[in-house]
C-alpha cells in the first residue's frame, strides 16, 4: 500500500482514534503504555515521538520526563492537528507534521527516539531506522513498543479471531472507517518477527538491540543504544 493512502487511512479516523484505541485495546493498552514508560529516563531533555499520532504518548513521556522538551512527528496531518489542539498550553510539547524517513533535524540532536504503536505503519523501516541513528546523539538510546503476530499456543487462536473479527468491526463501527482498521491488523500480521526486528536494528546501527515481550509476546518493547565511541 502506498504511503499516501496510508495517510488518508490515518487522517479518516484521528478524530476518534483515542476513545477507539481504548475500547479495542481491552484496557491492556494503558497496561503496555506502563511497561513502556519504565524505559523512559527522568534525566532525558531532548526526546524525539516518532508516529505520536494524537500526542498520548508524547504527554505519557513528558510527564515520565518533566525536564524534557517533547517534540512529536507524524505524517498525518489530522493526527498532529489534534495533538496541537489537545496539549497547546503545554510549551514543553512541540508537534510537526512529517515522514519519519525524511526528517529535518540536524544530527544528534535527540538524547531518546520513541516509537509507540508506529514502527509498523513505516513502509522503509530500514531507511527510517537509519534517520533515527542519525538525530539521536552519542550514547542515546530508541525505544519502541510494537505489536507481534504470535503463530504458536492457545493464546494464538484468540488473538487471530481479535485481529481478523473484533478489530476491524469495533475501530470500524467507532470510526466508520472499517478498512482502516482492516489495514491495521494485516500491518500487525506482516510486521517482522522479535528476531528479524532487531537484526533491522542492528542493520540500521543500533547496538545492545533488546527485546521485552509482554502479554504472551503480543507487544514488544524494543530497545537500542548509540555507541558513544561511533
Amino acid at each position: 500500500m502506498n504511503k499516501d493512502r496510508v495517510r488518508d487511512f490515518f487522517d479518516s479516523i484521528s478524530k476518534k482514534y483515542d476513545i477507539t484505541n481504548a475500547i479495542i485495546s481491552l484496557g491492556l493498552e494503558s497496561i503496555w503504555r506502563r511497561q513502556f514508560l519504565r524505559k523512559i529516563n527522568s534525566s532525558d531533555s531532548k526526546i524525539l515521538d516518532i508516529c505520536c499520532g494524537t500526542g498520548t504518548s508524547t504527554y505519557q513521556i513528558w510527564l515520565k520526563a518533566k525536564r524534557a522538551r517533547v517534540s512529536g512527528i507524524d505524517f498525518s496531518d489530522g493526527m498532529i492537528g489534534i495533538a496541537r489542539s489537545k496539549y497547546r498550553e503545554n510549551p514543553n510539547l512541540v508537534f510537526y507534521s512529517r515522514d519519519a524517513g525524511d526528517l529535518d533535524f540536524i544530527d544528534g540532536t535527540f538524547d531518546c527516539i520513541t516509537i509507540v504503536f508506529g514502527i509498523r505503519n513505516i513502509l522503509e523501516r530500514e531507511k527510517a531506522l537509519k534517520e533515527f541513528y542519525r538525530v539521536t546523539e552519542h550514547s542515546g538510546r530508541i525505544i519502541i513498543l510494537e505489536f507481534n503476530y504470535i503463530e504458536k499456543g492457545f493464546f494464538s487462536h484468540l488473538f487471530k479471531f481479535y485481529l481478523k473479527r473484533i478489530m476491524p468491526f469495533v475501530g470500524g463501527f467507532i470510526t466508520g472507517d472499517r478498512q482502516a482498521y482492516r489495514y491495521l491488523t494485516r500491518t500487525i500480521k506482516e510486521f517482522p518477527d522479535p528476531e528479524s526486528f532487531k537484526r533491522l536494528m542492528e542493520s540500521a546501527g543500533w547496538e545492545s538491540v533488546a527485546h521485552l515481550p509482554l502479554t504472551f509476546g503480543i507487544c514488544n518493547i524494543f530497545s537500542g543504544s548509540k555507541d558513544f565511541a561511533k
